[in-house]
């Protein structure tokens, strides 16, 4: 059992080296650039990716930011608005109550004149009044 070499030896490995460059050719390297450029593409999409997370972050981090400095300046302004409603409300209140003193003031004048004009009355009818008993009670007109 010796192993015998003749030429279908030969040939079957020219044959095998041929059909390895010709499926070299036509059918290993169109399949390795296929491979390569998935990779490379794969990749690039992943670093593209990547970019586009980190770009959306800081965007983010911004709209955060921005949304905070407006609820903040929102703040400010309704707390103005309020201590100036608080200022307008102290005025009108004051304002309110110096018309109301005033027509309290005007009120209690004109009372106290009435009640002036009243006792001027009662103390005439008064007079009139003692005078005619005067006379009753003498008989006679009292001078």
């Amino acid at each position: 059992m010796g192993i015998s070499l003749d030429a279908s030896f030969g040939i079957q490995i020219a044959s095998f080296f041929l059909l390895w460059l010709v499926l070299k050719q036509l059918l290993f390297d169109p399949m390795l650039r296929v491979l390569e450029e998935r990779e490379r593409r794969t990749l690039g999409n992943e670093r593209a990716a990547q970019r586009l997370r980190a770009e959306a972050e800081a965007l983010r981090a911004e709209c955060d930011e921005r949304l905070a400095a407006v609820r903040h300046e929102l703040l400010e302004q309704s707390e103005e608005t309020r201590k100036a409603a608080r200022t307008e409300e102290r005025r009108i209140i004051a304002q309110a109550r110096a018309a109301a003193a005033r027509h309290l003031a005007a009120a209690r004048a004109e009372i106290a004149a009435q009640a002036e004009a009243a006792r001027a009355a009662l103390r005439a009818d008064a007079q009139a009044i003692a005078a005619q008993m005067a006379e009753k009670v003498l008989g006679r007109r009292a001078a």
